[in-house]
């Protein structure tokens, strides 16, 4: 498989069509736990964005052991995939709630840097280094995504550097591609999985690897790193029942975050035409307590 085969079978697993309408609160009805859209049944913190319910992800890969993900929403302006990666960034760096009003801002010209970096001419971006290197040129992605999208190169690079509200295209794999390379971090994709019995949205979610950007060349040093040394990152959040109950009830806090480099994105069915971006936090294997 070629380094664009690559790309492409990955962006066409990520690419959102449209995500413009997506709020921070899933409107009602809600759809059943069962159904592919069951993200807008999905329970999140007004104010930090973060999942109450499902409280956990969790994902498995054979003969190793179950990464564990708190999950964080992000404003569904058709900047989705953008806002996710900054969110993951600043998480990282123990950054846990930054300006919501510079990030529109920001997300504007992180896609003018992607647009920078697939205009050079001579450039090359790295894809993966499993099971080989896989190198592309920019010029090639460009040219690939341009063709994919119905545009000409110059047209591309116009709607990639115009916000998502204003007709801008929405991120995908050329514009991982780049911001894995740009941020030196591998960035994985996930979905959800069906789920299987007595999975519900009290308690976890199981969701997918569907590809790694960065795969071999961008390691996270933090991964050798044991559960023991955690970040203090916490999230306090409040659900709507605690809202109306008493002053007296307590916050609920997130599992703690784990130090984490590796950067990892939820892709979710919003919608029969709407797919949206959230961010998957690493955490330590425990559920919401109360305090």
């Amino acid at each position: 498989m070629s380094s664009l085969t690559l790309v492409f079978v990955i962006m066409s697993l990520v690419q959102l069509h449209s995500a413009a309408s997506l709020s921070m609160t899933p409107p009602t009805p809600s759809p059943p736990p069962f159904s592919k859209y069951r993200f807008r049944s999905f329970e999140f913190d007004s104010l930090t964005g973060i999942c109450r319910r499902p409280a956990s992800f969790q994902f498995t890969r054979e003969n190793e052991e179950t990464q564990h993900f708190v999950m964080r929403n992000v404003p569904g302006d058709g900047d989705c995939v953008f806002h996710a990666v900054l969110s993951s960034v600043f998480i990282s760096m123990g950054m846990l709630n930054p300006d919501s009003n510079t990030m529109p801002s920001m997300a504007i010209e992180m896609r003018s840097v992607v647009a920078n970096f697939l205009s050079s001419p001579e450039g090359t971006l790295y894809v993966s280094n499993k099971p080989r290197k896989r190198i592309v040129r920019c010029r090639d992605l460009l040219q690939s995504a341009a063709q994919n999208e119905g545009l000409t190169l110059d047209d591309y690079l116009i709607k990639l550097r115009r916000p998502g509200r204003q007709g801008g295209l929405y991120g995908g794999g050329p514009e991982l591609t780049v911001l894995s390379n740009i941020l030196r971090r591998p960035i994985s994709i996930y979905h959800l999985k069906q789920p299987t019995e007595g999975a519900t949205a009290e308690n976890f979610g199981e969701i997918q690897r569907m590809g790694v950007f960065g795969e071999g060349l961008f390691e996270d040093p933090g991964e050798t790193v044991p559960d023991s040394v955690i970040s203090n990152a916490v999230f306090f959040t409040l659900d709507s029942r605690a809202r109306q109950q008493t002053e007296k009830s307590s916050p609920l806090i997130s599992s703690p975050l784990k130090c984490s480099w590796h950067l990892h994105i939820l892709i979710v069915d919003a919608s029969e035409d709407d797919k949206h971006a959230c961010v998957l936090l690493p955490s330590v294997p425990i559920l919401h307590k109360s305090q």
